[in-house]
């Protein structure tokens, strides 16, 4: 039998659970819909990509609007690996700043490191998407990660479903293997502040 004379526990605490009713958690929860919402960041973790630019990764929190307040969307990753947009060098980071309404120039991971754990707490917009992925795991069509030639990939809430009420369905199955695919919420497009 165990020990548990040396804890310090409540005697007089109901530590019952409804077992009857019970609800297992579920992979994900239901995404929020596609859509432009107010996020508060989230604690950034850093890592190096394997290219040797700078990656934060957070847990963003729905603020607005107020129905969807406290909603999640988790993993959201971030880098300063630099690509073209119109011709115009740009990175993520600097976008995420720019939609925090950040101004100052950052021009080493120091500085992006800086700037993003500072912006913890603080609000933000952003567009936010559907998105599903099957890689058909345990099956016989499984491919290597990273393999999304031969994946299922399905993006937009769009392209999921109907609910019968408006919506969509965040489920679907994958046409390949036949297993469920969750959408994911997923941040698109952050917008920038009136800098």
């Amino acid at each position: 039998m165990v020990d548990l004379n040396n804890l310090k526990l409540k005697e007089d605490v109901d530590v019952g659970v409804d077992t009857e009713h019970y609800v297992d958690p579920s992979d994900f929860p239901p995404p929020p819909p596609e859509g432009k919402y107010t996020f508060i960041q989230g604690k950034p973790t850093f890592e190096a990509t394997n290219e040797g630019y700078l990656s934060a990764s957070m847990d963003q929190v729905i603020e607005l609007p107020e129905e969807y307040k406290g909603g999640r969307i988790g993993f959201d990753r971030i880098s300063n690996k630099p690509f073209e947009r119109q011709g115009v060098k740009v990175n993520m980071m600097t976008d995420h700043l720019r939609a925090l309404g950040v101004t100052e120039r950052c021009t080493t991971h120091v500085e992006y490191a800086t700037a993003i754990e500072a912006a913890e707490g603080k609000p933000f917009t952003a567009q936010v998407g559907w998105e599903g992925y099957c890689g058909h795991k345990g099956t016989e069509f499984e491919v290597a990660k990273g393999d999304y030639k031969n994946a299922f990939t399905i993006k937009g809430e769009k392209n999921f479903p109907p609910n019968g009420n408006g919506g969509h369905l965040s489920t679907i199955v994958c046409p390949k293997c036949g297993q469920e695919v969750q959408a994911r919420a997923k941040i698109t497009r952050r917008i920038p502040a009136t800098l």
